[in-house]
């Protein structure tokens, strides 16, 4: 039977099967005695929410202060419905609550508050309705058994973190009036296979979809601008799609202009790459360890940038750095960036040699006697 518990190693609330001797607190990992828990929380909450309700889902089981459901108390509950008049889940409403399976939130719930249902790890399901406008940072996260998510057209913030660790996520759509994907959105959904990137969104921000292993295909909706400047992805981010190892292809927009550190670092199912004239910058490692890598296109003269330090990364900050089969790179006007390809060296090798460069990535020779190239650091062999 599921009870309320308090994490005493940092404070989390949970829901704790008083079965058991011990568990785990999905917080801050830390193993913990359940009676011991049991405990902390009767120490530390208030009489009216120290009390395990009646079995039954009414709104006796709802701590509502106003119009804001501070606190949810039925401990034993698996399938939960919000009552009407609500018009904002506070925060950690439901935090840690392992017994909840399904949650139906009504039409006047504007407000999802931050890490309302945070590691409810049984949480497969969540109705959403008309009139929710933001749902606030990691309010999903660590829900390892949801597996869909449809969020209403009125919908125009997702916070930081919303969906972190989310493994059996596979099925969620980004709402038309949304504008930015935030830091770490869907970070860890290895279920997820596809995703739809609407014209509003603006910017994609850092480690967004990163870790994301089971990723196939990410549709944007706006691939040109057409003379509208407020459509269209303007800037991918740092490690935005880091690892996400089952993508093979990725249309990136007209509309973008620059593309962060590392930003699709470790895609090793990625085989083609164009980056269109509208890039600006690349940032250093943004295709690295892309093994699969074979082709690389790019239409403008876009800059490679190493920053003002080249190693603040790695030794080796290239662009496409531990990319062995990247030996088909089209471009305009990008000879000058010849460190970024250090795994292009069969056709670019005699060239190298001929320039008085490094053999295998094309960087200057450093010292007198004993030359080592600045870029990867091997002898001069020749």
């Amino acid at each position: 039977m599921y009870v309320q518990g308090k994490c005493y190693k940092c404070g989390g609330f949970l829901a704790v099967d008083d079965t058991q001797d011990a568990s785990v607190c999905p917080f801050c990992g830390k193993a913990f005695v359940v009676e011991k828990a049991v405990s902390s929380f009767n120490e530390t909450a208030p009489d009216d929410i120290g009390t395990i309700k009646p079995s039954c889902n009414d709104d006796s089981d709802f701590v509502v202060e106003r119009s804001v459901l501070v606190r949810f108390n039925g401990y034993t509950k698996k399938d939960i419905s919000i009552p009407d008049g609500i018009t904002v889940i506070g925060e950690a409403a439901f935090q840690g609550m392992n017994n909840i399976e399904s949650v139906y939130i009504p039409e006047g719930v504007e407000l999802i508050s931050e890490g309302a249902f945070s590691g409810c790890k049984n949480l497969q399901s969540v109705h959403l309705s008309e009139g929710l406008e933001t749902v606030d940072r990691d309010v999903f996260n660590g829900c390892i058994s949801l597996k869909a998510v449809k969020f209403p057209d009125s919908v125009k913030n997702i916070e930081a973190g919303a969906f972190t660790g989310c493994t059996s996520l596979e099925s969620v759509n980004i709402p038309p009036r949304t504008e930015l994907l935030p830091w770490r959105i869907f970070e860890g959904c290895t279920s997820l296979k596809y995703i739809v990137i609407p014209k509003s969104v603006r910017t994609i921000e850092d480690f967004a979809f990163a870790e994301c292993s089971a990723l196939e295909e990410v549709k944007f909706e706006c691939m040109r601008s057409d003379g509208d400047t407020v459509s269209g992805i303007n800037r991918i981010g740092m490690n935005a799609f880091r690892n996400c190892k089952s993508l093979k292809a990725v249309n990136i927009p007209e509309t973008v202009k620059y593309i962060g550190n590392q930003a699709f670092r470790g895609c090793s199912n990625l085989k083609r790459i164009l980056i269109p004239k509208s890039v600006k910058a690349v940032y250093p490692l943004a295709f690295a360890d892309c093994t699969g890598l074979e082709q690389a296109s790019f239409a403008g003269d876009t800059e490679l940038y190493r920053g003002s330090n080249p190693y603040k990364y790695e030794k080796n900050s290239a662009t496409f750095y531990n990319c062995p089969k990247l030996l088909n790179i089209a471009y305009i006007n990008l000879q000058k960036y010849y460190w970024a390809f250090p795994a292009y060296t069969k056709s670019q090798e005699p060239v190298n040699i001929e320039n008085g460069r490094c053999r295998h990535c094309g960087g200057e020779f450093k010292g007198i006697f004993d030359k080592v190239c600045s870029v990867c650091k091997a002898p001069k062999d020749y």
